[in-house]
Order: structure tokens, then sequence, then C-alpha cells
């Protein structure tokens, strides 16, 4: 089972009946390179970015965070290499990518991941959510009245190009697209109301017609973003697709590539779910890794058990999802709780109460065993094979198992033959 960094070991009994549940694996590697320039030759409902480059003066590109940080100097460079080739001022280019962590070394090693484009005398812009002065406000989204303020260099440009990846997400749907304004270069007030359009509506994996992914789209089109390259890894990095373009069919075209990765089929639910958060970027947190038990949620039965395996190193995670997990005692409260004053994490504190409300979760992490008890209402263990001994006690009969190694990018969907 993947934890933090490492994976911690299980022992199954082998009369168990026992379902493994993986997303698809690219089974061939691509060009990536070559991939990337098809793509931005051959965009959906845009003309050539060839094209769009030669017209521009200058340009902003919108990192979409660290997810697959691996895959993003491909798409960076790639991109550079057309505008560097039209605007002649290597300053007029701006690389503009989000920085949550406020940790040195953490910047520090994010920076070298992105293979430095400072060196090349690109403009590299740090953006700090929280800072206001860097921020312009352009309006509010017309459906929930969400207060755009957007980074202005991001603004200023003349071509504004969002670049990521596009996976499943249980709170926004999917990633990519017109995640490149809200939240990755949009102010902290901006991502405070659309976070709480998440604890205040349904959410879940490829529902892109949420209240908050309406909300993701209107503030994109009030900064005008003009194009997006998105890549499609599996669950594992490799990369499987790439979409580029007209920022919401290219985004709709990958949303459904992304979807058939996802996916994974099964006949018959569960009683015992036996799910990692799928390590280290997944679960530094407890917040990070929730996400997970949407994934142990659909796999098994109301009233079964969910043993969610996160190293938590950092803890709990943001106060907002203490309070909502802690002060609450079902998913409506907490979105009362988020309508009188929202926090951010009480977006998942909904989605936390909706599990706990119908089945049993054991966490295995780093955390105190009294914080997981008192606070979240959970069984706490040390290991994955504790968590499978208690998870049995809970079962009357000889249980069914599911074993779902990477809960944050897994979507499973039963189907009877």
């Amino acid at each position: 089972m993947r934890y933090g960094d490492g994976s911690l070991p299980l022992e199954l009994s082998g009369r168990l009946t026992v379902d493994t549940l993986l997303p698809r694996t690219v089974e061939d590697r691509i060009d990536i390179k070559r991939t990337i320039v098809e793509a931005l030759e051959k965009p959906i409902d845009s003309t050539p970015f060839s094209q769009i480059a030669s017209r521009a003066s200058s340009a902003a590109i919108v990192v979409n965070g660290e997810q697959d940080i691996d895959l993003i100097p491909s798409l960076l460079n790639a991109v550079l290499e057309y505008l560097q080739a039209s605007i002649s001022n290597p300053t007029d280019i701006s690389v503009i990518l989000p920085i949550e962590s406020q940790d040195s070394a953490t910047r520090t090693e994010i920076l070298k991941k992105l293979d430095g484009p400072e060196r090349d005398g690109y403009q590299l812009v740090l953006h700090d959510s929280r800072v206001n002065e860097n921020l312009c406000f352009i309006g509010e989204t017309p459906t929930h009245c969400t207060p755009v303020h957007v980074n202005k260099v991001f603004l200023d440009a003349d071509v504004k190009i969002g670049l990521g990846t596009l996976r499943s997400d249980v709170f926004v749907g999917a990633t990519g697209g017109r995640m490149s304004v809200l939240p990755h270069s949009s102010g902290i007030k901006s991502i405070s109301r659309n976070f709480k359009l998440r604890a205040t509506h349904s959410v879940g994996s490829f529902v892109t017609d949420s209240a908050t992914c309406i909300d993701l789209e209107e503030a994109s089109r009030l900064t005008s973003l003009d194009f997006i390259l998105n890549a499609i890894p599996d669950w594992k990095g490799n990369l499987n697709n790439i979409v580029s373009g007209e920022p919401y069919t290219a985004w709709e075209n990958g949303v459904l590539l992304a979807k058939k990765l996802t996916e994974t089929i099964f006949q018959i639910k569960a009683d015992i779910a036996m799910g990692s958060a799928g390590g280290s970027f997944s679960d530094l947190t407890l917040y990070d890794a929730i996400d997970a038990l949407y994934a142990g949620s659909a796999a098994t039965e109301h009233g079964g058990v969910i043993v969610l395996v996160a190293e938590c190193a950092k803890g709990p995670g943001p106060d907002g999802f203490i309070r909502g997990v802690s002060e609450c005692s079902s998913s409506g409260e907490v979105s009362v709780l988020a309508e009188i004053g929202f926090e951010i994490g009480m977006e998942k504190a909904r989605l936390f109460w909706e599990i706990l409300n119908s089945r049993k979760v054991i966490i295995c992490s780093r955390m105190r065993e009294s914080l997981i008890v008192e606070k979240f209402h959970c069984s706490a263990v040390r290991d994955p094979q504790e968590g499978y001994e208690l998870a049995r006690s809970l079962i009357v009969s000889r249980p069914r198992l599911a074993m779902i190694p990477d809960g944050t990018r897994i979507l499973p969907i039963m189907k009877n033959k």
C-alpha cells in the first residue's frame, strides 16, 4: 500500500474474495515532444498555436500547480519555443507559477523541476494568492457572484495560456482547462468563494456541471483565457494523450479521454475497501487524502468499512476541515456552518461526513490516535495489517474485499453482467 514516499505491506488470506480495482495503464510509450508539437499545430477549435504566437507581443503561461510536475517541463518548453520565435524580448513572456507552500526548500525544488525558465530571460512570476497588490479585480461571475481577482501579469498579456494535466477530481469534476484562472492565477477571496460552493452544492468525479464548475468556467471567460495545453496521464504518470486549443471544447474532449483512463468496472460491491491515497503528493495531510474515500465509498456496500492508508506527515490539514468534521455531525450541518462562516477545508469536511454517515472509516496514518478518534470520529491504526484485521472484526460474515492502490486516481463503476 503506497504511503508517503514509500509503501507498507499487507498480507491477505487466500480464502478471501478480493477485487483489485485499478484504472487503465498506458501500455505503449509515446514520443512526448512529437505529440506536443502535433497538439499545438492541430489544436481543437483553434488556429494553430504558431499563428497565435506570431500575432502576440506578450504572453503569459499559467502552470496549473504542482500536480504531475514531472510532465510540466516538456509542455512548457514546447510552448516557450513557439513564443520565442515571435516575441523578440523574452521578458515579454511570463511563466506564472502558483506557490502555496511557504517552505523555501519546497519552492526551490519546484523551480528546479520546471527546468529554470528564468535562466533564458523569461519573467518568472511566483503567484501568491494572498498578496493583494499583485491582483486586479475584473468583476463577478454571473451565476454565483464570485469576485474575480486575478494576477495582473496574466491579465496584461496579449495571449493567455493555461498549461497542466487533466485528471479526475472529486470537487471540480476534472482538473485542467479553466482552472488556469481559478484557482491557479486568482486571489484568495476568489478561491475561497469558489471553495464555498463545493461545501454547499453537490460534487463528484467527472461531474462537470456542478455549481463550482460553472463558476470556474465563468471566471476563465471573464479573463479571456485564450488557449490551453493539457496532458492526460494515467494513474502512474505515464502520458496517454495531449489536448490543446480553445479552452472549453479542448478541455471537454480531454475529460472524455481522462474518463476512459480513470473508470474501472466491477460487478459486486465489497464489505471492506483497503484504499491508499496514492502516496506523497496525495497524502501529506488528511485533507489531501480525503478524496480517496470517494472511491472507497463507491466500491463498498452501505454500512461497509473503508481503511484509508495515508501518511499525513503534516497532520490533518486546514482549520476549516478540522472544524467542519469535529463541530458537525452530518454533511447538512457542514453546509449550514459553511453558509454562516466558510473556511477553506469545510468543503472536504462535507464529503467526509457524507461517507462517515454511511460507512465505518479506519485511518492508517502517522497522526495521533486520540486526534483521529476524538476529532474525526474514526478508528486509528498504525499499519494496513492492523487496519485490515480491525475491519474484518466489524463484519459478521466472511467479507468481500476491494483493494484500491490509488484512491485519488480511480473511479469505480458497478455494472452487472
